[in-house]
């Protein structure tokens, strides 16, 4: 196993991956836009790949994404033709798929870790095909995956990986989300700690704790969703 650190603008976090890749690349979706300020202090050092839409965030934020993938259903035709002028690769392709824009661009993407911003907001079917989608990828590639802006953050774990978070910024909630059909988890430095247990797909309970500063998690079996809300 490898340690490797991740910086978001709300915290720290030191993650324990089969997998550590030299590489952290930046997907902005095309959900609720992040601040500017937060996606360009997250993404100005990355390597941006935008999905439709949010290309409007990136450049919104001054950013110039490599690579922009959609169909065009969801973002103006100028911020296509304006990424264009900038030096982005554009990948058109037509409504009429059966693909959602997020996933195309994760079919396309070399194995690194990855943020992906622009993921929260609007409407759940969307919401839940990119986090499946996601998973899907950090499994195929044993890489870590967040999904994060400001608001709210979610890291993905699986089996024998561990988190150690420090924070910058005040928790709302830390809730432990599963997605698998069986989990089994530790959860320390937090109001309602945990010791070896189990967490089932039809029943999320672990929703809503109070985390210290600084709290550990350890996905013994099984893959989680490690969500934070942050106070605004």
């Amino acid at each position: 196993m490898n340690s490797k650190i991740f910086k978001l603008p709300q915290f720290t976090a030191e993650v324990i991956l089969p997998k550590s890749y030299t590489a952290t690349n930046c997907l902005i979706a095309g959900g609720r836009a992040p601040q500017s300020a937060w996606l360009k202090e997250v993404a100005s050092d990355k390597t941006i790949y935008c999905a439709d839409k949010g290309i409007a965030a990136c450049l919104e934020a001054g950013l110039i994404a490599k690579e922009l993938y959609g169909d065009g259903d969801s973002a103006p035709v100028e911020l296509y033709e304006k990424a264009k002028a900038l030096g982005t690769a554009v990948m058109n392709f037509p409504v009429e798929k059966d693909d959602t824009d997020l996933q195309l661009v994760l079919q396309s993407l070399e194995a690194s870790d990855l943020i992906c911003t622009g993921v929260w907001g609007g409407r759940f079917d969307h919401l839940y095909s990119n986090v499946f989608s996601l998973l899907a990828f950090k499994e195929k590639h044993q890489a870590q995956v967040i999904l994060a802006d400001e608001k709210e953050v979610m890291l993905l774990v699986a089996s024998g990986e561990a988190v150690k978070i420090s924070l910058d910024k005040k928790v709302k909630a830390l809730s432990l989300l599963p997605l698998s059909e069986v989990n089994k988890v530790n959860l320390e430095k937090v109001r309602w700690e945990l010791k070896e247990a189990e967490l089932k797909l039809l029943h999320p309970y672990a929703i809503s704790n109070i985390p210290q500063e600084e709290f550990t998690f350890e996905c013994v079996e099984g893959r989680i969703g490690l969500y934070l809300c942050f106070e605004e």
